[in-house]
């Protein structure tokens, strides 16, 4: 049966780049923001609506809505079908719609004053991925783990910030380990999300067993200083793992394992469990471009629904 909709005006109406926090948002409300978000970007991809930073603003409240409501449970099928239907009759407007034109012009106001913010944390069921905009920040989108105080994200090359990689900081103390690998599930072996036995998302996260995973090893190891000026190893993966990790689902764990140099008493193998959460959103932030003698905002954190 299809779902009822509201009027097309209306769906691409929506405050569509807002996201502050909202107290107790349901997941109706947050699922009329995506479906608002589907709308407006599928009319931007047949009509070249926006300047770049103005669709990545838009692709980031589209993602972290699809994985609120990803946690809220609901269906990916269902999900996948009101996206087709919200797309075709967004695209059949046509690039003239007087709906489209204005919508559009919303969506460039909007943008102005949220271009203005420069970092935005993105909460997710068990972790936060915090994204800047700043190039004078190292990190582009970090979360970091509070046992071992290991860092892991999307990292700005020394000299060159336009350079996104992927990589893992950790604090330069003992022995640097031999090798450091990142176990993520491998699609074409587990087409479904894991997220343990029973296949469903529980209370922890479970990474995903070997056979069914793919294995990133780290390439170089490099030195560095963290932000308050202490030593840290950093190292770094190959670019391709960035799309790879990004089609997970928001609820996969991922897990790093840092295995010890053989000269080391202790061969135990380090392993930190990760969650994916929003990772998609917090890069689409980190990308938009700086504006140009704006101050920068105060630090917000990410919410589907305004």
């Amino acid at each position: 049966m299809t779902t009822r909709l509201r009027p097309l005006r209306a769906l691409l109406a929506a405050a569509v780049l807002a996201q502050s926090p909202v107290a107790h948002a349901d997941a109706a409300a947050v699922r009329r923001t995506w479906l608002e978000r589907v709308a407006i970007t599928a009319a931007d991809e047949s009509c070249n609506l926006f300047s770049d930073g103005e669709r990545l603003a838009l692709l980031s409240g589209l993602y972290q809505a699809e994985g609120e409501l990803l946690r809220a449970n609901e269906s990916r099928s269902e999900m996948a079908r009101l996206a087709t239907e919200v797309r075709t009759r967004a695209k059949s407007l046509g690039c003239v719609h007087p709906d489209v034109v204005s919508v559009a012009e919303t969506v460039r106001n909007g943008y102005r004053a949220f271009v203005k913010t420069t970092y935005i944390e993105y909460p997710a069921a068990h972790s936060i991925w915090g994204a800047s905009r700043s190039v004078h920040d190292r990190w582009a989108v970090s979360q970091t783990d509070k046992t071992s105080a290991i860092t892991f994200g999307l990292r700005r090359a020394p000299a060159r910030p336009e350079e996104i990689r992927l990589a893992i900081a950790m604090p330069a103390k003992g022995a640097v380990p031999s090798s450091v690998q990142l176990i993520m599930r491998d699609p074409s072996k587990m087409p479904e999300p894991w997220f343990g036995a029973f296949s469903k998302p529980g209370p922890k996260l479970v990474a995903p067993p070997r056979s069914i995973s793919r294995i990133e090893w780290a390439g170089k190891v490099a030195s560095a200083k963290d932000a308050v000026g202490e030593p840290i190893w950093v190292f770094t993966f190959n670019t391709s793992a960035i799309p790879e990790l990004e089609q997970l689902d928001p609820r996969e764990a991922i897990q790093i394992e840092l295995v010890p140099p053989s000269r080391v008493a202790d061969q135990g193998v380090k392993r930190i469990v990760l969650e994916v959460g929003d990772l998609r959103a917090a890069r689409a932030f980190a990308m938009i471009p700086q504006a140009t003698g704006a101050p920068a905002a105060a630090t917000q954190t990410a919410s589907a629904a305004h």
